[in-house]
């Protein structure tokens, strides 16, 4: 019910804000719903499953890092910080994820897509805000 009070709010401030951060946003968000989707039904390769093929060479390279930056980033990944490639890192990640709860999955996928926002976009603003405009985001498509 407040959700449903919140939408055009949360709708008309989005519209508002940076376009540029807004498209960081959108692919961060689609993949991390990649990486849910992996949770139900394993992938024999994850990195291609989870970055969209229209993406062109450059944010696809942008994405990969910002996919090893964030991974590290956070503290669930403690145990994954001897895999040496993304691919064994995001393996390593998924394997984490699956031991949670699915509301706790829910929210590092969030966490996860706000970091890749952040980084996609250059770290122009503070993470609060990546988070808060990631969160919105995902409130509004849901």
């Amino acid at each position: 019910m407040i959700c449903t009070k919140l939408r055009a709010p949360i709708k008309a401030a989005l519209s508002q804000f940076d376009q540029y951060v807004d498209a960081h946003i959108d692919t961060a968000l689609h993949v991390t719903t990649a990486i849910k989707n992996i949770l139900a039904s394993p992938v024999a390769d994850i990195l291609t499953a989870i970055i969209p093929g229209t993406l062109d060479d450059t944010i696809r390279t942008k994405l990969v890092a910002a996919l090893d930056k964030a991974i590290e980033a956070l503290t669930i990944a403690d145990n994954c910080k001897q895999c040496t490639t993304i691919e064994d890192k995001l393996q390593c990640f998924i394997q984490q994820i699956r031991q949670r709860d699915p509301q706790l999955q829910d929210a590092l996928l969030q966490k996860l897509a706000s970091l890749l926002a952040g980084q996609l976009d250059g770290g122009r603003l503070k993470q609060a805000i990546y988070d808060l405009y990631t969160q919105a985001k995902y409130i509004t498509t849901k």
